[in-house]
Formats: C-alpha cells, structure tokens, sequence
C-alpha cells in the first residue's frame, strides 16, 4: 500500500539553514491611534499581507493555514508581527504561520507578540511549503511572560516558510483520503459541511458486510498537527496489508473523520471554527454544523446494535505524549479495554512512557465524555507532544494501531439484533449527568 501522505516526507531533521544572532527589542503590535475595537476585528481576521518601506521585504499569511494578523516596519530591517486569535476568550494555543521573501539577500529581525496568548510552538521552516525542518535556532529573545519572541531570519529571492508546525491542509489530507480509496476495502463519503460550507469527509475501512466498528477523528483543534499525523499512520496501520490488519477488517469496521474542523484549518485558528466555537466543548448541546455530523455517524455505528460499536479515539495534541481517558465507568464496553491496551503499548514499547490522565476534563463537553457516558462505549482522547520526534510519532502511533487490533480480535463477538427504525432515536444514556457548555 502506497505511504501514507506525502506530507509525511516533512519528517522534520536536525539540519538548519538559518542564521541565528542575538538581541531583543520590545514590540508594540498594535501602534499608536488606532481604535481597539477596529483594530481587534482587523487582527483577528489573520489573512495579513504586508511589504516594507522599500518594497523589498514581503511577508504574508495569504495561505491555507496562514496566521500573521498584522505587520508593521518599525526598524530598517525590523518587523513587529502580532499573532492574534479568531476569538477571546481562547485555549492558549497559539498557532502562527507566515511566508517571507527579499529581493536582496540579508538577515531580518521579526518580532512576535502575541495578542490573548503566549509562544508555544517553536518554529518549523520550509522552502517549498511541503518539506520542513525544526528551526528553534531562530529564536534569539524571548520575554518572561513569552508573549513577544524575537526571531533572526535570513532571507533572500526564495520564499521561505515559517510556522508553528508543518503545514498540513484540508487538501492534503483528502489527497491521503483519496489515495486510500484505491484500496477495495476503502469507501469515502462526504458527511457533511463546515460553517462555511467545506467538505467534512468519513473513510470506512473494512472487509466485513456485517462489522463491528471503531470510530477515529481529528483535528478538532487546528495546530495540533502531530495529533493528525499520529491518527494518519495509525489509519494507515489498519489499511495495511499485514495479516493482522487483514484479520481486523474481516470483522471490524473503521470510521474516520480526519479534519472535524475544515474552516478552522483553513483559516490558520488556534482553536476555535469559523463560528468562534471550540468544537471539542460542544459535545453536549451540538450547536455547530461540524459536531451535529460527527454525532450522527456516531450514533448510526450504535444503531446497528448492542456493543457494535467498541472504541473511540479522538486524536490531539499537547505539550507532551498522553492518554486523556474518563473515570472509571462500570457500564462501560468493552470493560477496562484501555487499562489492557495501554499496558500492551507500554510493554511493545519499554523505552518509551505511556502516560494515562484519567477523569480528565470530566465536567466538560467533549468527545470522549459524551460518548463514555451516553453511548457507553469506551473512549479516548490520544494527545502526541507537539515537538514529539516525527518518526517516533510513526513507531508509536502503528504500534499502537497494532495492539489494539490484536485485543479487539480477542474480544467475544456479539451479534445483537439490529435496531427497528422506531429505536433509531433511542440511544443508552449510562450515567444521565447533564452539563454546561464550557468555553
């Protein structure tokens, strides 16, 4: 089977092709004279373009996943840049992505500040848009409270790409969707739409006519990215055709959502989609068009019976590699699933920590809260560190996909009668906690 994405060759190495020096000056984003509340809606747009005094230097954020809500000259060679979010309040989650080039080579100092946030990405670089490289050298300040980084850049003819992580689109990962559907045993269908109208696509992924079924998605949240290359080769691991993957298709199905939050994506969001929603706290009301499709399909795997539907992962990312799971419900199917799987990854893996938060973020609307405790299914939320190793991320992530294809199939199976349309809207409410939208 072909590699999963192309963009997976953005591995990212230790070989750097900046220059770094040293120094720090303050930042003023926002200038003198300008009203707070017209100057706000302007940086939350981040869709800058920007070239300097001497039309030399030109710095952009016009692309997909672009964020640089304004620039300003404020040195010969000096820019402020701010970075702001779509909306306040919002996840510190500061994502940042912009193109610069110079029609006479030299060095450039770029000032960040950002608005409602503080530096969490270090920076990644690309001359293609598609090939990346670790960058941290770049930074040469920084303040105590991060909100203003200084970077040293060296720049020329070339675009150069500088971001809080590789790039990674809507549009290359309906080109990995579209690659796996060459694939038999692979099916795509559109689910429904964004806010403003993209496309959310499902991959089925079986053998079976009458299967049980795994449900997968990301990117819930826009920059977190290694979040969504763990959940490509953990997808690709299932697509593979290695015996063991061959024998989980004969039984089970897996449903993939990839990109829950298309616009967002697009728009280079630190959290939020285009109505300003955090999706991954909307898991109790369903108020947007993006949740509202993801519930149904969830809800159709449960009406196909009793315990058909087996796991959840909601994959993301965090400062470091972690399981989040919800406390221990005894309702729950399959029963202590994830305590077994985390110890067979632990095991498979000596040298790597398997960290496991459990009844984390229990008071909140997210995924795997709501479908712990309305659909009693079992539920995870896979978290990868943002500066985890590329090609440890790979290992780990197909590891993983590995073992718990291996439990599944080790699992009684159930074949319940499937619901009559009259229960269609009849699903199991485990624990009947009733919650408030939390932002």
């Amino acid at each position: 089977m072909k590699s999963p994405l192309r963009l997976l060759r953005r591995d990212l190495v230790q070989n750097h092709f900046v220059t770094l020096a040293f120094g720090f000056v303050a930042i003023w984003a926002i200038g003198p004279g300008v009203g707070f509340a017209h100057a706000e809606a302007r940086l939350h747009r981040g869709d800058a373009d920007f070239r300097s005094h001497d039309g030399r230097v030109v710095i952009t954020s016009d692309f997909p996943g672009g964020r640089m809500s304004q620039c300003k000259q404020v040195g010969a060679d000096t820019f402020a840049i701010t970075i702001a979010p779509e909306s306040d309040p919002i996840n510190d989650s500061a994502w940042y992505a912009f193109r610069v080039q110079s029609t006479h080579p030299k060095q450039i100092r770029l000032l960040l500040h950002y608005v409602n946030g503080s530096h969490r990405y270090e920076p990644k670089v690309s001359r293609d848009g598609e090939n990346w490289q670790a960058a941290t050298e770049l930074i040469s300040s920084t303040s105590n409270t991060l909100e203003d980084v200084e970077l040293r850049v060296d720049v020329d003819r070339k675009p150069l790409w500088i971001a809080g992580q590789e790039l990674l689109s809507t549009d290359e990962v309906s080109q990995w969707s579209s690659d796996l559907t060459r694939l038999p045993y692979v099916d795509r269908k559109q689910i429904g739409r964004s806010v403003q109208g993209r496309t959310m696509e499902q991959l089925t992924i079986t053998e079976s006519a009458d299967p049980d079924y795994i449900f997968l998605v990301a990117r819930q949240h826009p920059p977190e990215v290694t979040g969504a290359i763990g959940m490509l080769h953990f997808v690709d691991t299932l697509a593979s055709q290695s015996d063991l993957a061959k024998r989980f298709r004969s039984r089970f199905a897996a449903r993939v959502v990839p990109t829950v939050n298309p616009d967002g994506v697009h728009h280079g969001h630190w959290r939020c989609n285009a109505n300003g929603v955090d999706l991954n706290r909307d898991w109790s009301h369903f108020t947007q068009p993006e949740t509202q499709a993801v519930r149904e399909q969830l809800l159709q795997c449960r009406r196909a019976g009793e315990d058909r539907l087996r796991l959840f992962v909601d994959f993301h990312s965090t400062y470091d590699d972690v399981f989040y799971i919800p406390a221990h419900n005894p309702q729950i199917f399959p029963a202590d699933f994830t305590k077994t799987w985390f110890a067979s990854i632990q095991q498979r893996f000596p040298g790597y920590r398997v960290n496991v938060d459990d009844n984390h973020n229990a008071h909140r609307s997210t995924s795997k809260a709501w479908v712990d405790r309305t659909l009693g299914v079992t539920a995870v939320t896979y978290e990868f560190g943002d500066e985890t190793d590329r090609g440890m991320i790979k290992q780990v992530a197909s590891g993983a996909a590995e073992e718990m294809m291996k439990l599944l199939l080790e699992l009684p199976s159930k074949r319940t009668p499937k619901a009559s349309p009259a229960m269609h809207s009849e699903i199991r409410l485990v624990s009947g906690i009733e919650e408030t939208l939390q932002r």
